[in-house]
């Protein structure tokens, strides 16, 4: 079996587009998981969900930038000044051009999927396993992974939300950070995602795990930005060029448990 799994494409259509077309390259596979945040705080949002929608055996998860649109909660997770101000504008910006479709479709999203496969049970979350705006990293130590309450028998557990590629094996877990399709944050500023397969290996070791990076026009997502007068475009233009906020900011801010 063989699983391909995306996430954060925070409206980036042209970096979405690029690594649909990488991932047809790489022949058939068996599910397609896509782990949130899809729209906000990018500047397309129609484009996003045809093309998602044309996915055979897709499955679809709530990112916590797709809940802040929902809940209209971004009005006060983020401050009124700088970088904070601009993406609270950006929010806003995107809720106005959602259509009634994509609405619907951010409403249908549950926040977790699990895949049974060769006799594993793997668990796809947007954030960790008890939060969507909590992040798992290369500091997650094996302690936490068992307090934000993850299932015993979940063998492998794929997330996104850091913006950051990571494969590791976590207290017996395998677990692994696709990245972020529309808006990496490790300084490369290609598309990120992940292809999982050989689940039928004897240890979560060999299982295998291929976090695959897509060249695509950077300038053009950027103009986008500009085109369609993003009331951020300037930080979202430097984000998708650079492949990291500027100045190092950690936009999508999580607090460290234990």
């Amino acid at each position: 079996m063989k699983i391909a799994v995306l996430a954060d494409i925070h409206g980036n259509s042209v970096a979405l587009h690029a690594a649909l077309e990488d991932l047809a390259r790489q022949g058939n596979v068996d599910h397609i998981v896509v782990a949130g945040d899809f729209f906000a705080p990018g500047s397309d949002t129609t484009a996003i969900l045809g093309a998602l929608r044309q996915l055979p055996h897709a499955r679809f998860l709530r990112g916590n930038a797709d809940r802040y649109l929902l809940d209209k909660s971004y009005t006060t997770v983020y401050g009124a000044e700088g970088w904070q101000g601009l993406l609270r504008q950006a929010f806003h910006w995107t809720a106005e051009r959602l259509s009634q479709a994509e609405w619907d479709f951010l409403a249908s999203l549950p926040f977790s999927q699990v895949i049974a496969a060769e006799g594993r049970q793997l668990l796809f979350v947007h954030g960790s396993p008890r939060s969507d705006d909590e992040g798992l990293t290369f500091e997650t130590t094996a302690a936490e992974l068992e307090w934000m309450g993850l299932d015993p028998q979940v063998e492998l557990l794929c997330c996104g939300h850091t913006h950051l590629p990571m494969d590791r094996i976590i207290g017996g877990v395998r677990v692994v950070n696709v990245g972020s399709v529309g808006l990496p944050f490790d300084g490369d500023s290609r598309a990120s995602y992940a292809i999982i397969s050989n689940l039928e290996a004897a240890t979560v070791a060999n299982i295998r795990v291929e976090l695959r990076r897509v060249a695509y026009d950077t300038e053009q997502a950027a103009q986008q930005l500009f085109v369609t007068k993003h009331p951020a475009a300037e930080l979202g233009a430097y984000n998708v060029q650079n492949g990291r906020p500027r100045g190092n900011i950690d936009i999508y801010q999580y607090q460290r448990t234990g």
